[in-house]
Order: structure tokens, then sequence, then C-alpha cells
């Protein structure tokens, strides 16, 4: 026999053995439960709080009409609404409607808004011995921003009349004349007629009335805000 006639008389190899995944530790599964347990439970409390807070509602007063500065408070100016608590609202219960008849609203009321004390008031508006002025001022003729607001007390500083040919311009007031007010009122620009300024609705006394009207017309006013 030749050599190349020769069979191998060596075993075939093994085959290779096969891997087996080892099994994850007990102690992983466990935690891995627990997290989605309190994931779970987490979920619930949270539902549960956004449903409370749903739930939550209560009646207020709103205005059913419209009801002008100083107007009365009449039992058919108020209507009861539902809404839900909100942090920062300060609206009237409904079950104060007994308190609220009767008193005077200190601004106009507009339909279908919450109603709070701070625009009511047991004065009458005007008070007797005063009148309602409304005019109209341009952003320089006021201090900004929101510091005006309704029941401020101001003064009415009357500008020098500025006419040509008057020797006495800037020189007929001095130091300027001062008018007492109340403030009743106030709305910015609407640009709807009133030279776009702000619109003051002012509370005089009688006698300062006609003088008001009359310098308002001729832009000879100036609001002064002084401290509390």
């Amino acid at each position: 026999m030749s050599v190349a006639e020769r069979t191998s008389t060596r075993p075939p190899a093994a085959p290779a053995p096969i891997g087996v995944a080892k099994q994850a530790p007990r102690r992983r599964s466990v935690m891995q439960g627990a997290l989605a347990v309190l994931l779970i439970a987490a979920g619930a409390l949270t539902a549960a709080y956004v449903a409370e807070r749903m739930g939550s509602t209560q009646d207020f007063l709103a205005v059913a009409r419209p009801v002008g500065a100083g107007g009365q408070i009449q039992a058919a100016d108020l209507i009861k609404v539902r809404i839900n608590d909100a942090v920062g609202l300060k609206p009237i219960p409904a079950n104060q409607a007994p308190n609220v008849i009767g008193k005077h609203a200190v601004m106009a009321l507009v339909p279908g808004s919450l109603l709070t004390m701070d625009q009511l008031t047991d004065i009458p508006v005007p008070r007797p011995g005063h009148q309602l002025i409304g005019i109209s001022l341009g952003e320089n003729r006021l201090p900004v921003g929101s510091r005006i607001k309704a029941g401020s007390a101001v003064l009415l500083v009357v500008l020098p009349k500025d006419a040509p040919g008057n020797s006495q311009a800037g020189t007929d007031l001095v130091p300027p004349r001062t008018i007492a007010a109340t403030v009743i009122d106030i709305r910015p620009p609407s640009g709807d007629g009133f030279r776009g300024g702000t619109l003051v609705n002012l509370e005089v006394t009688t006698v300062d009335a006609p003088t008001v009207a009359a310098l308002a017309a001729d832009g000879r006013i100036v609001i002064s805000l002084g401290g509390n």
C-alpha cells in the first residue's frame, strides 16, 4: 500500500460545547419589580391630586349686566358662577351676595367678570357735594405704569396758560394751583376718540368740577400722586 492510499486512523474531533446563558441574579429582578410598584403608586397619587383639584369648585359672584362707576349694586347685577379654586384670585363667594347688594362700584363693571371687594365701596360715588369728571391725559401728564389705581388720592396740578402774545405765560401760576381729587376709574388708551390718552374718572368737589372740566379741555392738567 502506498502512502497516498493510507487512511488516517485519528478519531474525529469532538463538536464544540454549546454555551448556556447564565441566569440573571434574582436580586436585580426584585429591585426592578419594586421600582415598577413605586412608579405605579406615584402615578396613582398624581392622578388623584389632579382629580381632586379639578373637582374643587366653588360658587362665586360675577357681573350680570353693565354697572357704571358709582352705580349701586342691585340683585339683578349679580350672577352666580362655579369655577375651580385658583391661587391669586380673590372673587367674592356667592353666599356673600346679601353683603354686596347696596354697595357702590368704584369702577365700571363689565358683564361676565368676577366680582372682588376691591371693586366695591360703601361710600356713594360721587359723594354728596362732589361730582364725577372724566379727563383724557397723555403719558407725560400722569405717573407711569400702574401706580395710579381706583381710590388713589391725587392732586391735579394746573399748568400755566401758554398763549401766544401773553407776557405772563409761564409765570401766572407760581406756585401752580392744585386741586384735590380722587381716582374713581382709570382706563388705558383705546384710540376711540379720547385723543389716544389714558381716560381717568375723577371725583372732585362740586365747586371745582367746572374748573377741572375747562382745564382738562384746554390740556392744562397734570396728575400728581403723593405717598401714603
